[in-house]
């Protein structure tokens, strides 16, 4: 691993590839533990594999000290703790060397369980409600091989070893057909159809690079489904439009999904569905989330550089981390780190705090004389304007494409204003 990525800078910085625990060391110190400008700039994902190759050698370490003081339960300990801190290291070499070897269909319906589970537990510790409808793939197979078929059936997807592409060319040409309608400027776009597609982005039997898979031929390892074509899967695109359309029919009004799934995974979505239907717009409206940024770059499972709903949990709140997203344009880039949750704590205290006021001072107004003075003057009825206001600011701010922003802007203000009539 470390020398497949780190060989050649080891060479120029320390005259030597990486061979042992202590040429790790010097090559460490020389690239300041990853943090070297030129190491970083180097390669997107060099911070990420030094992370993980540091990880690696020091639970080596540490199991190589256990193992040399012959401790038996610490040697086992150490072992448990070496695998756990190198799986980003040993996870690619075990599946290239013993991937093939798996055949029982069961491992991958029960890791896609696990992490759906996982997910809704997230969800539920957020406060966010349970979808009305849960679809699952494995569960939709045959309704998307018949999805596939009818593509075929209409002309415009093709069979070519055991695998199913859309026919990109044939679709534009048809009338009343035009892809990539939500980025037509991607059209074309050799790096963002490589990304979507993988190593079918080159497939032996593509008419051509812009082609895109429904159906997959397996490969030895992998999950595996009987169709016409090979037993194999569907592609990533396919599956949103077979289920999508399974549940809510031939044309959907509202479809939303991350900003960057415009092209090519939704503008494919787009293409195979009106393929499907013979219709021309298959979606009347789509809502694209802003990305979330980590400490400025996208956050990306392939950068590693993700914090997970559990680990905000550990030191933010729900309440909080909600916050955090209604200070933020639900189609704007979304900065999570230290900055942006001062400001998202630091709201939610003055609201909390707001609230228990109000509710303590209402439990002591209840509590007091009934004959007790109730006039209505002018500080109340400036306040009472302001309450109106505010309504009517929050009602229009959510009207303009769902402005949070500015909604909470106003409830501030109205907070403030609270707060200074209650210390008169």
């Amino acid at each position: 691993y470390v020398d497949k990525h780190f060989g050649a800078m080891a060479q120029a910085r320390i005259g030597r590839r990486v061979a042992s625990g202590a040429d790790w060391a010097a090559f460490a110190a020389a690239v300041d533990q990853g943090r070297d400008a030129e190491f970083a700039a180097s390669d997107e994902k060099a911070p990420m594999r030094f992370t993980a190759a540091s990880a690696a050698q020091a639970a080596l370490d540490t199991a190589t000290a256990q193992l040399g003081a012959a401790d038996d339960a610490g040697s086992a300990d150490a072992a448990a703790a070496l695998i756990d801190a190198a799986e980003d290291v040993l996870a690619p070499w075990l599946d290239r060397q013993f991937g093939a070897d798996v055949t029982d269909q069961r491992v991958f319906l029960d890791l896609a369980a696990h992490w759906e589970r996982d997910f809704f537990e997230d969800m539920d510790a957020l406060n966010v409600r349970r979808p009305h409808v849960l679809t699952r793939v494995s569960e939709y197979v045959d309704d998307i091989v018949r999805f596939v078929q009818r593509i075929i059936d209409n002309g415009y997807a093709y069979e070519a070893e055991g695998s199913v592409y859309f026919d990109v060319a044939a679709f534009d040409a048809a009338p009343g057909h035009f892809y990539a309608k939500l980025e037509p400027g991607a059209k074309g776009n050799v790096e963002l159809l490589e990304d979507g597609e993988g190593a079918l982005s080159t497939a032996r039997g593509k008419r051509s690079s812009a082609d895109f898979a429904l159906w997959k031929v397996s490969k030895p390892g992998e999950p595996r489904w009987p169709s016409p074509w090979s037993a194999g899967r569907p592609g990533w695109h396919i599956e949103c439009s077979a289920m999508a359309s399974e549940i809510l029919g031939a044309h959907i009004d509202i479809h939303t999904g991350g900003s960057d799934l415009a092209f090519p995974h939704h503008d494919n979505e787009l293409s195979q569905s009106e393929a499907h239907f013979g219709c021309a717009q298959w979606v009347n409206y789509f809502l694209h989330a802003g990305r979330l940024d980590i400490e400025g770059r996208k956050m990306s499972k392939s950068l590693k550089n993700f914090v997970t709903i559990k680990e905000a949990l550990r030191t933010y709140s729900m309440r909080q981390i909600r916050m955090l997203f209604l200070l933020s344009r639900w189609n704007a880039p979304l900065q999570f780190d230290a900055k942006a949750m001062e400001e998202a704590v630091a709201l939610e205290r003055l609201l909390a705090s707001f609230f228990a006021n109000v509710t303590a001072l209402l439990r002591d107004a209840d509590a007091s004389d009934a004959r007790g003075s109730r006039r209505t003057c002018a500080p109340e009825l400036e306040l009472l304007r302001a309450l109106d206001a505010a309504r009517a600011l929050v009602h229009r701010a959510l009207l303009d494409s769902f402005d949070t922003p500015a909604a909470m802007r106003a409830i501030q203000d109205l907070v403030a204003r609270t707060n200074a009539y209650l210390q008169r």
